[in-house]
């Protein structure tokens, strides 16, 4: 759409009667201006994409109670800006997650405090078994100990145990197939 202001109203008139077809040129024609106010007053860019479709129902919903449809423009910007709002005065977006009531506050805790617990006891036991790694084939528990333990890549290994990246890789291989 060409930046031309009978075109728009046009459109914003065959809008008012009902048709949802002008919408999208609208949008494509408006979005590019009213998105940066919507970037600036939203958290994120989550956020903004929700606020800007919020912004569009809003304008479908209350477009037959616009006067003046030369005022268009600020009339959107307008809803955008209220939107914002409106997006973060709700509970569940302003702190940013759900509050639980009480027992599935509880039940949630549990939960996690028992993955915690079962995830430091595999951890435990994995550490255990690197560590009793038969030290034949040569060098396989140290292999097996700096990737799984110091986080090492296959890279840094072959460089500190000045072995072959093949050697390293296959020697991690022998410590898997034995894990």
């Amino acid at each position: 759409m060409e930046n031309n202001t009978v075109t728009t109203e046009g459109l914003i008139r065959q809008l008012q009667t009902g048709d949802q077809r002008p919408l999208s040129e609208l949008m494509k024609y408006y979005n590019p201006r009213i998105w940066p106010l919507i970037l600036a007053e939203s958290r994120n860019y989550h956020d903004a994409e929700e606020i800007l479709q919020d912004t569009w129902r809003s304008v479908w919903e209350n477009i037959s109670g616009l006067r003046d449809v030369s005022s268009f423009g600020g009339w959107l910007r307008k809803i955008a800006y209220n939107q914002c709002r409106r997006y973060y005065n709700n509970v569940y977006h302003s702190q940013g997650e759900r509050p639980y009531e009480g027992e599935a506050l509880a039940w949630y805790v549990n939960r996690n405090a028992e993955m915690l617990l079962r995830e430091e006891g595999l951890k435990a036991d994995a550490i255990e078994a690197v560590r009793n790694l038969p030290n034949k084939p040569e060098d396989m528990r140290k292999v097996a100990i700096l990737f799984y333990l110091q986080e090492l890549t296959l890279t840094e290994i072959a460089e500190e145990l000045d072995l072959p990246l093949g050697t390293v890789k296959r020697k991690l291989f022998e410590a898997r197939t034995l894990l």
